[in-house]
């Protein structure tokens, strides 16, 4: 197999590589170490159906439960992830920033879409690699960020509150629930398990508040700054010189690291339709 970096931040291609669920065991650790070394592994020219999917998927560990979504009838390891060229108002699914599932006790590992229906143009994914961003930290606020952690909660985006949002996409079965205003903390600056690299474990979507000195202890003074760190985070983390955009070709298979990035779906294609198959793999408890 081939890999070439496509940016010098995070993100690779690889060629001259069939994901088949025989795959040798050696291209399987060659996989991923690219993954673990690019953190995002475009491989174009695939054809997997959910079976084939599933299993290649459990080539890099163990199935990873999806929750609020259910997943393809008779394929309980794959959940589609569509929105119809009808719908053009509704929500995009993965359409603001986020880490698959931080709010977990142990997130996903590693996440796995395969585009069979994307649009020629619109509909991008972008993904900001944590690795990096933890390395650009000025050593002031990498100091001050030691200790800090972060609460996460499935509410801003699966909660009954939002179950009218969801239900704009035809193609999808979303289903909200109270569980989704459950908590669960994480440190904020983390231990890769696999390389050994530090790394912010943050995005804005289920990060919903902070606990260390000085902030998320109950004060006014704590809540505004908490606000402002909150707000400073996002904006930092996802800065374009952390990101790789691709632009997706019916084929490719995209693999990444939910443990080092976060990511977003561009939701610029109104009136056309885009459908991927989407698997996760079980990862462990985050680990400062």
């Amino acid at each position: 197999m081939k890999v070439s970096p496509l940016t010098g931040v995070l993100g690779a291609r690889v060629d001259e590589l069939d994901l088949t669920p025989d795959l040798a065991a050696a291209e399987v650790a060659a996989l991923r170490s690219a993954l673990l070394e690019h953190e995002v592994v475009v491989v174009p020219g695939q054809s997997l159906t959910p079976p084939e999917q599933a299993h290649f998927s459990r080539l890099l560990g163990d199935y990873s439960p999806v929750p609020f979504v259910q997943a393809v009838p008779e394929h309980p390891e794959v959940i589609k992830v569509v929105k119809e060229a009808t719908e053009p108002e509704a929500f995009n699914f993965g359409g603001v920033w986020h880490s698959d599932f931080s709010f977990l006790d142990a997130p996903p590992a590693f996440t796995i879409l395969h585009a069979l229906d994307v649009p020629e143009v619109g509909g991008d994914t972008v993904w900001a690699s944590m690795t990096n961003a933890f390395e650009a930290l000025p050593q002031e606020m990498a100091r001050r960020l030691e200790g800090v952690t972060c609460v996460h909660s499935a509410s801003a985006s699966y909660s009954p509150a939002q179950q009218e949002l969801h239900s704009g996409l035809s193609g999808m079965t979303i289903r909200t629930s109270e569980s989704a205003e459950a908590t669960q903390e994480h440190p904020l600056l983390c231990t890769h398990p696999e390389t050994g690299k530090r790394s912010l474990f943050f995005n804005g979507t289920y990060v919903r508040g902070l606990r260390g000195i000085g902030i998320g202890d109950g004060s006014e003074s704590g809540a505004k700054e908490e606000l402002r760190l909150l707000r400073w985070l996002h904006e930092f983390s996802t800065h374009v010189r952390f990101t790789f955009r691709h632009r997706w070709a019916n084929g490719d298979v995209v693999l990444w690291d939910n443990r080092s990035t976060q990511h977003v779906a561009l939701n610029d294609y109104a009136g056309h339709r885009r459908e991927l198959n989407r698997t996760t793999v079980a990862g462990s408890e985050p680990i400062d």
